[in-house]
């Protein structure tokens, strides 16, 4: 995860950057001018990459790219130039003064992800330390010690650039064989520690108190916190690293249990720090029969036997035995009652203890965890359980469980924790409405908003609603000097919001033109040829925004992991079309998966206070989304969506796909359409790809034994096979 650093006064030229960035889970912020990226810079050392637009209004990028290589800090920091219009002289001297690229404005997301990717994790602040690999091999000493060298540094660097860049000139020269003294001690410290720039960076300011140049002393001796900082930073990585290590031991143990293996890894590695290792002998009783449940275990390894005392014959009988991977003592704590059984170790076992209140907390925090334990006092679904568990690549979960760890502990600058301003004004505006949310939620009183209003509001719409930053992406490719339409379908091709309104757009002209109103253009890229760039202008102009930010749940949950599942139900349909010998509906199918789901953003536009309390009632509640919305709103956004494509001029098989989607044995026109995407959309969201929108915890079948496959088998080609199918789309899955 890189932070990005954007300088450009145009607001669109950010929002584009930030939503392209989101596919990466990278950080981005911008200042508008030279001076403040400067500023910034000072106050945020961690910025991995600067985009700067040529022309700034207080300079130009190249002497903000001057004055950056000028500095003795700051002048390895990858920047990358781009621009509407521009000179080879000025591409010559960007290239001279070190950029990594220059590019045309727009940018795309392809150049920006390759221009991130060249990062390759070495950001450029680690260049001031040696690489580990040569500091272990030269000293024979452990990332450990080193980082207790550089913990012990830190904080003696900090204070001497606090005291140097206050020095008294005035006492500087009868104190000047006591400073060089101190920075030679200084330079011992650091060489232990193996930082070779801050070695190079004392040298400097020695020899400034050598030649007692105090000016260039106090001023050089500022950089003495950066320096600081960073040999912190670094001994945390260490003790992180130590500490994901340790973590990915006890989660390549805990992926052993089929119940814990079936939550997703963020929610797993919170339970690490409150579970502790224990031992029972052969022999041993570990709880009896009666006790008070103060405790569940985790079956490391070993074998435990089941004993239970019946009322007719109070001598304990053996009823069973559990191992490896086993959960024993759960249900006392679910049921809050007394131990069902006494458990007795037939062998030593070692196992994880997990006490009562940290189990109580853990299903407080983890709505899946809540529920599968539910499940299991229920006695209903480990079956499922266990079934989900088995299609999870053990290695992957714990990877990624661990990787969780490391970003526990990360350092984020603050200024990447800010918002933009131009979210900030979009939250501003919905306070009302969120106000009023919170208010009605918080009396039980349902709907929260009437349908007749959200049926008014949306019938209201000029156009299909566009998320923030795909909308500017596309004002930022049609304000400038376009001399090639290809940018623009990339980007109309693969978003609901600009595909839609490509469509309507280009067959309401087209239907005014010839009368028409019986066939249509079905593909976005074509729409925007057939636009043309002065329309595309205009048309973009129009845009009904809305923000993103409103369904952002955490990491896996927002609007860039919805689009992720958008757009891989769009390749499955079209490979789907394939499979099935569909042939004919390939480009169809594209279109309809890409907008099947289109209910979301009409919902993002006319209540978006109410996404993430929707979701957040089905998931607590443990009924679908379409529930939650009709509970809070009178009408889902299917409904909504079905209301709102009526009158507009999209190809009328997308129309059919949104109104039967979830329900495609009842679709009377287009069936093998409707199937098709239904299919795609299915296996996406049994794949975990992305965000479906839907709450997770619903168990979802294989394909084969779905209760979708059951309504449309019937009416697919005998010769398919779905289990083959099924593996088929798994393994295409894992590549996109």
């Amino acid at each position: 995860m890189a932070n990005i650093l954007l300088v450009d006064p145009d607001d669109n030229a950010f929002l584009a950057l930030k939503g392209f960035l989101a596919y990466g889970d990278h950080r981005s912020t911008s200042v508008s001018n030279a001076r403040d990226a400067m500023v910034f810079l000072r106050e945020n050392i961690l910025v991995d990459l600067i985009f700067i637009e040529l022309k700034l209004p207080d300079s130009t990028g190249l002497d903000f790219l001057r004055t950056l290589r000028e500095d003795y800090f700051f002048q390895h920091v990858p920047v990358v130039f781009y621009a509407s219009k521009t000179t080879h002289a000025e591409i010559q001297e960007a290239y001279d003064l070190g950029v990594q690229s220059f590019h045309r404005k727009p940018y795309l997301q392809e150049s920006i992800e390759d221009e991130v990717a060249k990062l390759e994790g070495k950001a450029w602040y680690w260049s001031f330390f040696e690489p580990d690999d040569a500091f272990c091999r030269r000293t024979g000493r452990s990332l450990d010690e080193r980082g207790a060298a550089l913990d012990e540094l830190a904080p003696v660097i900090q204070s001497a650039a606090q005291t140097y860049k206050n020095v008294n000139i005035e006492l500087a020269e009868a104190e000047k064989e006591k400073i060089l003294s101190e920075i030679s001690g200084f330079r011992g410290k650091v060489r232990e520690a193996a930082v070779p720039g801050l070695e190079e960076y004392l040298s400097y300011l020695a020899s400034f108190a050598k030649e007692s140049d105090w000016n260039e002393f106090k001023e050089f001796a500022a950089l003495m916190g950066y320096y600081a900082f960073l040999c912190s930073y670094r001994a945390d990585i260490y003790k992180l690293e130590r500490k994901a290590k340790q973590a990915s031991a006890v989660l390549d143990r805990l992926a052993q249990n089929a119940l814990l293996r079936s939550l997703p890894p963020h929610e797993v590695h919170a339970l690490i720090p409150h579970l502790r290792d224990c031992e029972i002998d052969e022999g041993a009783t570990l709880f009896k029969q009666g006790d008070v449940g103060d405790a569940m275990y985790l079956i490391d390894e070993g074998r435990l036997g089941i004993y239970v005392a019946m009322d007719d014959d109070p001598e304990p009988k053996k009823i069973g035995e559990i191992g490896d991977g086993d959960i024993v003592g759960e249900m006392a704590l679910i049921k809050n009652a007394p131990r069902s059984a006494t458990i007795i170790a037939l062998k030593d076992t070692r196992m994880m203890r997990m006490e009562k209140d940290a189990f109580t907390r853990a299903t407080i925090l983890s709505p899946q965890m809540k529920l599968a334990v539910q499940a299991l006092a229920a006695q209903r679904s480990m079956d499922s359980i266990n079934k989900r568990a088995g299609e999870i690549d053990i290695s992957a979960w714990s990877k990624t469980a661990s990787e969780g760890v490391r970003k526990m502990g990360e350092r984020i600058p603050n200024g990447f924790l800010r918002k933009d301003e131009k979210e900030s004004e979009d939250i501003k505006r919905e306070a009302e409405s969120m106000d009023h949310w919170n208010k009605m939620i918080d009396s039980q009183t349902f709907p929260v908003v009437s349908d007749a209003k959200l049926k008014r509001d949306i019938a209201a719409l000029k156009g299909c609603p566009v998320v923030g930053s795909a909308a500017a992406a596309f004002m930022l490719a049609t304000g400038g000097m376009v001399t090639s339409l290809h940018p623009l379908m990339d980007l109309a091709e693969h978003d609901p919001g600009l595909a839609f309104q490509m469509l309507h757009n280009a067959n309401a002209l087209r239907q005014a033109k010839t009368k028409d109103l019986e066939s249509f253009i079905d593909d976005a890229r074509l729409c925007v040829n057939f636009l043309g760039e002065k329309r595309l202008s205009v048309v973009t102009k129009g845009f009904p925004r809305c923000c993103e930010s409103f369904m952002y749940l955490n990491e896996g949950a927002n609007w860039a992991s919805h689009i992720k599942f958008l757009l891989a139900t769009a390749n499955i349909a079209r490979f789907t079309c394939a499979e099935m010998e569909l042939l004919n509906i390939e480009r169809a199918a594209f279109l309809g998966a890409l907008l099947h789901d289109i209910g979301k953003l009409l919902f993002l536009r006319v209540q978006p206070a109410g996404c993430i309390p929707v979701y957040l009632h089905a998931q607590e509640h443990n009924i679908s989304i379409r529930e939650s919305e009709i509970l809070h709103m009178g009408i889902s956004s299917r409904q909504m969506a079905i209301q709102f494509v009526e009158n507009k001029s999209i190809p009328t098989s997308c129309k059919n796909v949104i109104r039967w989607v979830e329900e495609p044995e009842k679709a009377t026109e287009d069936f093998d359409l409707v199937s098709v995407v239904a299919i795609a959309r299915y296996m996406c969201r049994l794949c975990k790809v992305g965000f479906s929108g839907e709450t997770t915890q619903q168990d979802l079948l294989p394909l084969e034994h779905s209760q979708l496959w059951n309504s449309i088998k019937d009416r697919v080609l005998p010769r398919f096979n779905v289990g083959n199918f099924e593996f088929l789309v798994r393994r295409r899955l894992r590549k996109l």
